[in-house]
């Protein structure tokens, strides 16, 4: 898609983490070196979902070199620590604190786009758990959250409203039909809730030989025509490919 038509619909696109050594002659110039790998992605993308941050929690410094090492040119996506969605615990609280004061150096520069929240399958619609995603969340107030939820019993009005209400936003995810996954495909966007001020989209492949045809390439980009003309007040949209 040309710059033209991103800029037009306020598209971010990019991929889940950009180091991966495998891409180079592919992706990446074979010559390129590791260090100026980032700089050239920025180049070819205008946003990067960070996912590191996921395994091994981040400081403020390390947030930051990645927007310096960008030229300043990228909206960053920031996938929450697993203390905070897969290994919760009683200090659960600390472990948002610790987070919320790394993100401050890229929310500072206005390019933090988003703070995905992604819950594993084994987390589910409970009483225990709806209260603390509703203390979670409140707890990120004035930062820019998505959700998404790997189990399809939270895929239900009353999650949507509850969302919306505290100013998060809800991830469609294009995924294999596996059972208790959410039912995600681009033959069904338009019947996909649209949550919050930020359509987040993420590929995840369909464990298939070849994740996605050209026919699907095409279909992705007719869902987004859809998601843009039905909701025109969204702030952004976001197209990541999890690789």
């Amino acid at each position: 898609m040309d710059s033209a038509v991103i800029m037009e619909r306020n598209l971010l696109i990019g991929t889940s983490g950009y180091d991966y050594p495998e891409w180079k002659g592919v992706f990446y110039p074979a010559d390129l070196k590791r260090k100026d790998f980032l700089s050239y992605y920025a180049t070819q993308f205008n946003a990067l979902e960070l996912n590191n941050t996921f395994y091994n929690m981040p400081t403020a410094e390390r947030l930051f070199a990645f927007y310096e090492r960008s030229g300043g040119r990228l909206s960053f996506s920031v996938k929450v620590n697993r203390l905070l969605t897969h290994e919760i615990d009683r200090n659960w609280k600390d472990a948002a604190e610790d987070f919320k004061a790394a993100l401050k150096s890229l929310h500072e520069k206005d390019c933090l786009s988003a703070v995905l929240f992604q819950f594993p399958q084994s987390f589910h619609y409970t009483d225990e758990n709806r209260i603390y995603l509703a203390r979670l969340i409140d707890s990120f107030q004035g930062f820019p959250l998505v959700i998404e939820f790997r189990h399809r019993e939270w895929i239900r009005q009353s999650v949507f409203s509850g969302l919306e209400e505290r100013g998060a936003g809800l991830v469609f995810c294009d995924m294999p039909r596996l059972k208790n996954l959410p039912a995600g495909n681009f033959s069904n966007t338009a019947k996909s809730p649209f949550v919050g001020k930020n359509a987040y989209i993420r590929l995840h492949g369909r464990n298939a030989d070849a994740w996605y045809a050209a026919s699907d390439v095409k279909n992705a980009a007719g869902s987004e025509k859809d998601l843009s003309e039905k909701n025109g007040s969204c702030r952004y949209r976001y197209d990541y490919s999890d690789s």
